[in-house]
This record gives structure tokens, C-alpha cells and sequence, in this order.
């Protein structure tokens, strides 16, 4: 019996065959492309309403209309070229996408990948802007944990670096992401009673924490919905705080409510586009237990226990502020690749 059968990895079968799933992620690939160069312009403005507040910086000037990660984005891209810009979207994304449909074996797996894919084009893909940004950063550290085999010192030190300059230059929660991820990393294998004291500890220093620290924690979902009203955005899938940041017990409430409104869309949401958000995080909520459960059984790698808490990390943090669901979806489809290579690291022995 091989090596690989004892330690419970899955085999290559059929190797002498073309892998269908490989010709169809081409494809998926190849039609994103014909999408993006002819017919971008008919999809949906609010696909890339920040994408147009970040063009005009570039092409206007008028930085101090907007918060300073959309100026430093339109810097970055300024040194592209505006003419230039397109082209560096599309790259990106295909690439992107090229990894995300690598090395897909079964059906299930294929479609449960289409089910984080799609949304990710739909937000992320057919115009530049802050995601563009995260898209790289995530292939950037999930390239070189998967497919260059580096280090796990190495793959912590790329991930530390780029999340602690784009969050000290662009997105500032991207250090708080970091916090929490040491965090989840910790208790990824310890029994219940370190998570039950991680969170009494998490809850008193939410209650002990000044108010202004909470206010400007949380404070974000409410000015974003206010100043949509404002402009005469009408996003049906908005909701506001229910209790004033200002206190740790409202804190704790309006993450509450936020987390039962964005993880289970369709208890407030009952359109076809939130039963199919619903999905996608419940295919995200699916791969994330796998692992944890792969793990408990003895066939934890760094991998499982690296990206899942890092994406989990995302997901824990977004809770705080995001002010809709179609925010929160675009946030975290851009770092879905963790994900992917949750499953692709279980598809082959990788020795560190």
C-alpha cells in the first residue's frame, strides 16, 4: 500500500486522461475574457460603483471627497497607466480564476467552487478597484504556501507583510484581521474549554473598551447606509445598527444581529439572489468544517489550519461593520482562493 493511501490522501485517477474540470475552468476563463472586452459596459453599474469613485481620482483629481483607501488605490493605479488599466483587471482576474478552478477532481467539488466564483466575477472582476488589489495579495501568499511549496516561515512572513501594508495604507481593519487570525490559529486544535475562554475574554475586553474605539469599530455600517440614502441608493439588502456601538453591550448586540443577517440572508431575504448567497456561504461554512473535522481525525496540515483561519479571520472581522449583504459577498469572495487551496493542499502530500 503507497504511502499516500496510508495517510488517507486521495490518489490520481485516470491520469492518462484530460481532466473535463480542467477544460471547463479554461472555459470559465475564456468567457470571463470575451465578457470583460465586449460586453462589460451592459452589466450593471453597481458592479463597480467603486471602481468609478477610484477612476475618478485618477482621471480628476478630488481624493479628499472620498476616504483614503480609494486614494491610495488610484495612486497604485495611476502608476499603471489608465490606459493601461483595463487590461491589468482583466490579467488579474484570469489568473485569478485560473487557480481557482486548478485541480478540481470530483463534481461536487467543481460546483461548489462555481458557487464562490460566480459572485466574485460578478463583484470583483469586470472593473478596477480595491479588490483588484486583494485579488493579488491572496494569490500572491496562496501561490507561494500551494504551489511553491515555500516554507510555513516564509508564508506567514509574506501574509504578515502584505496584510500589515495594505492595512496600514489602504484598509486599516486588515490589522485587526491579523489579530484575529493569531487567535483562530491558536484554538484551531485546542479542545472547548480554550474556546470558551477565548470568548469570555474577547466579550470583557469588548466591555471594557473605550467607546470611541467601538464607535469607530462599528460606526461604518451605519454611515455607509446613511450616506446610500443620501445619494438615492436603494439597496434592499442594508440593515443599520440596532443599538448604539457606543457600549460594549451594543457592540456585542449589533454583531449579533449583523452575523444572523449576513451568514443566514435568507431568514430576512427571500429573493433568488439571497438563496443563492445562502449557498455560496454555506459551501464557504462546508470546506472551513471539513478541514477543522480532517483535523481532529489526525490529518491536520499546516494548510487546513493556515488558510481556514485566515479566512475565517475575514469573516469573524467583516461581521463587525459591512452594511449589507452584497458588501459583505464582494469582501469576501476576493479572498475565496483560501478556500481553494484548503482543497487543493488536501488533494496532495506536502511534506514541511
Amino acid at each position: 500500500m503507497s504511502h499516500a493511501i496510508q495517510q488517507g490522501y486521495p490518489t490520481r485517477r485516470n491520469s492518462g486522461r484530460v481532466n473535463p474540470y480542467s477544460i471547463a475552468g479554461v472555459l470559465i476563463v475564456c468567457i470571463y475574457a470575451v465578457v470583460y472586452i465586449y460586453f462589460r459596459d451592459m452589466l450593471p453599474e453597481k458592479w463597480s460603483v467603486d471602481s468609478a469613485k477610484i477612476l475618478e481620482i485618477i482621471n480628476y483629481g478630488g481624493a479628499g471627497d472620498y476616504d483614503n483607501s480609494f486614494a491610495i488605490t488610484a495612486m497604485l493605479f495611476g502608476i499603471i497607466g489608465n490606459n493601461n488599466l483595463d487590461v491589468f483587471t482583466c490579467v488579474v482576474s484570469a489568473l485569478f480564476l485560473f487557480f481557482a478552478t486548478h485541480d478540481i477532481r470530483r463534481a461536487g467539488d467543481f460546483f461548489s467552487r462555481l458557487l464562490l466564483i460566480a459572485p466574485c466575477i460578478m463583484l470583483n472582476m469586470f472593473a478596477p478597484s480595491k479588490e483588484t488589489v486583494v485579488l493579488i495579495i491572496t494569490m500572491f501568499i496562496t501561490l507561494s504556501a500551494i504551489y511553491f511549496r515555500t516554507s510555513k516561515f516564509m508564508t506567514f512572513g509574506a501574509f504578515l507583510l502584505l496584510y500589515a501594508v495594505y492595512g496600514i495604507f489602504v484598509r486599516q481593519y486588515y490589522l485587526l484581521i491579523v489579530a484575529v487570525f493569531f487567535l483562530v490559529y491558536f484554538l484551531w486544535r485546542r479542545p472547548l474549554k480554550y474556546h470558551i475562554a477565548a470568548a469570555i475574554l474577547v466579550v470583557a475586553a469588548i466591555m471594557a473598551a473605550p467607546s470611541s474605539i467601538l464607535q469607530t469599530l462599528q460606526s461604518p455600517r451605519d454611515t455607509s447606509n446613511a450616506y446610500a440614502e443620501q445619494i438615492g441608493s436603494d439597496n434592499r439588502t442594508a440593515f443599520t445598527n440596532i443599538a448604539s456601538p457606543a457600549s460594549g453591550a451594543g457592540f456585542l448586540v449589533n454583531y449579533g444581529y449583523a452575523a444572523t443577517v449576513l451568514i443566514t440572508p435568507v431568514l430576512y431575504f427571500q429573493t433568488p439572489s439571497d438563496f443563492f448567497m445562502q449557498l455560496m456561504i454555506g459551501a464557504m461554512l462546508l470546506i472551513l468544517y471539513r478541514a477543522r473535522k480532517r483535523a481532529r481525525r489526525g490529518f491536520d496540515r499546516f494548510e487546513f489550519r493556515f488558510f481556514a483561519s485566515l479566512f475565517i479571520a475575514h469573516i469573524l472581522v467583516q461581521l463587525i461593520f459591512e452594511p449589507d449583504l452584497g458588501s459583505f459577498t464582494r469582501h469576501l469572495t476576493s479572498v475565496m482562493l483560501y478556500l481553494v487551496a484548503i482543497k487543493v493542499s488536501g488533494n496532495k502530500p506536502i511534506s514541511r
